[in-house]
C-alpha cells in the first residue's frame, strides 16, 4: 500500500476534524488557504484515493456532488431534504438483517439514510 503523500494526508486531517459531510469543494475551500497551494483536482482525487484505500467512505446519497465520511464505525445518517444539512445517528438495522446469511449471501456494508426535513431550521 502506498503511504499519504502530504496533500492526502491534510484532506485527510480535514475531513477528520469535521462532521458535515462535506463535498470536494468545502475540502478545498477549507484546505486551500490553510496549507499552502492545493489544487481543486489534487483535492478530489486525494478524496478518492482515500475511499479507495478505505480511510474515509463516499455517502450514498443522493445529492449534486459527492459527499465524504471519515466516521469509518458503523453509523446511520439524518439527511434533510431541504437544506441538505446531514447528521451521524447511531447504526439503525435492517429487520431481519441476520436472516439474510441464510440466503448465501454476505453482507459488507449497511448504508441506512432517514430523509425528512429539519424541524426549526428550515422554515
Amino acid at each position: 500500500m502506498k503511504t499519504l503523500t502530504k496533500h492526502r494526508e491534510m484532506v485527510l486531517k480535514n475531513l477528520q476534524d469535521r462532521r458535515d459531510h462535506p463535498t470536494a469543494k468545502m475540502v478545498y475551500d477549507t484546505t486551500k488557504d490553510s496549507y499552502g497551494k492545493i489544487s481543486f483536482a489534487t483535492v478530489y482525487n486525494s478524496l478518492e484515493y482515500l475511499v479507495k484505500t478505505g480511510f474515509i467512505k463516499k455517502l450514498n446519497i443522493d445529492s449534486e456532488s459527492a459527499r465524504y465520511d471519515a466516521v469509518l464505525e458503523p453509523h446511520s445518517h439524518l439527511i434533510c431534504s431541504e437544506c441538505g444539512m446531514i447528521r451521524d445517528i447511531p447504526s439503525l438495522k435492517l429487520a431481519g438483517e441476520n436472516g439474510i446469511s441464510k440466503m448465501d449471501f454476505e453482507i459488507q456494508d449497511v448504508s441506512i439514510n432517514v430523509i425528512g426535513r429539519c424541524k426549526n431550521s428550515c422554515k
